[in-house]
């Protein structure tokens, strides 16, 4: 019986050491086997450790971190392009291959847009302005119909080749990120959109903190942004309230815009949908192109956010997105 014990207690000694080994051998080190350079880096966005095949590529940002969750495609001081996604204590960085077709094909888009935007728009205004001139000459009511309805035609046509163009520029690359208020890009944005909201009947108002929040963005990409979602909001979701309300919540970490209607309510799946470029809703009248959600979603994906959609019993519809606080 004794030697029975030891020989049991010398197997379960063995065992031990033995089972270290086993997991040991069967641990992978995930992130010092990274195939591409990587960093960890800190809140403050600077490099703590650095991991992957040896490179000189730097890894410090001068942009905010992502909000949680999200993947944000950023470059470094050095111009690295990075793909950064905020972990514990900091965030992950990953270099991204250099691609020089897509550097070449994203100037090439961004120069023929800006062209474009003058060789589409310039035409179309001055055969507006010559129909303007005909409709205020002695015509049938018939004809001066006929070319109130050519104008509002070619003013959508405008409206498309602009969100076109922008939409264009958005893919190619966005603009320069820098801090600023947020409330003051939700007030630049509804202010805007004040004389639309009046004709409509709708009232239109702002809440933004009482103390400075700023976000690293590019701000004109940003108050598109929000304007699209307000002019849906007082095209598509007044319902009998006839309400929108831009605001803006702050916490110490991140900063939340929304915008809400009082229409009948939207789903995500609606959204989403409806972000699609050129598609529009059931029914949709007016001068819309189709692409304010689709530019809404490239500038949110930009800036490392997305929209999120919430409709509490189909009374209204609160669209948001949030980013990260600048300290």
């Amino acid at each position: 019986m004794t030697r029975q014990v030891m020989l049991t207690l010398w197997l379960l000694t063995a065992s031990v050491p033995f089972a270290w080994w086993a997991w040991g051998r069967r641990r992978v080190d995930v992130w010092r086997s990274l195939p591409v350079p990587a960093a960890l880096l800190g809140v403050d966005g600077k490099v703590r450790q650095r991991t992957g095949p040896a490179t000189d590529h730097s890894f410090d940002v001068d942009t905010a971190l992502p909000a949680k969750g999200r993947v944000a495609r950023t470059r470094a001081v050095d111009g690295t392009r990075l793909a950064v996604t905020v972990v514990r204590g900091g965030a992950l960085a990953v270099a991204l291959p250099a691609d020089p077709v897509a550097d070449r094909r994203d100037r090439v888009l961004g120069e023929l847009g800006a062209r474009l935007a003058h060789d589409i728009n310039t035409p179309l205004s001055v055969l507006f302005g010559h129909l303007d001139l005909i409709a205020h000459e002695s015509i049938s009511e018939t004809a001066r119909e006929s070319v109130r309805t050519c104008q509002r035609e070619m003013r959508r046509l405008q409206t498309t080749a602009s969100d076109l163009l922008t939409l264009t520029r958005l893919r190619a690359g966005g603009g320069q990120r820098r801090p600023h208020l947020a409330g003051a890009l939700a007030e630049e944005a509804a202010a805007g959109l004040l004389d639309r909201a009046d004709e409509v009947g709708a009232s239109l108002t702002v809440e933004v903190p009482s103390e400075r929040v700023l976000v690293d963005v590019a701000d004109a990409e940003l108050v598109r942004a929000l304007r699209n979602l307000v002019a849906n909001a007082l095209t598509h979701g007044l319902g009998e309230r006839r309400q929108v309300v831009v605001a803006v919540d702050a916490d110490p970490g991140s900063v939340t815009f929304s915008v809400t209607d009082s229409g009948p309510g939207l789903t995500a799946e609606d959204v989403l949908r409806l972000s699609e470029p050129l598609v529009r809703g059931d029914g949709a009248t007016g001068a819309g192109s189709g692409l304010g959600l689709a530019i809404v979603s490239e500038v949110l994906a930009s800036h490392g956010s997305q929209l999120d959609v919430s409709s509490p019993k189909h009374d209204g519809t609160t669209l948001s997105f949030t980013l990260p606080r600048v300290p």
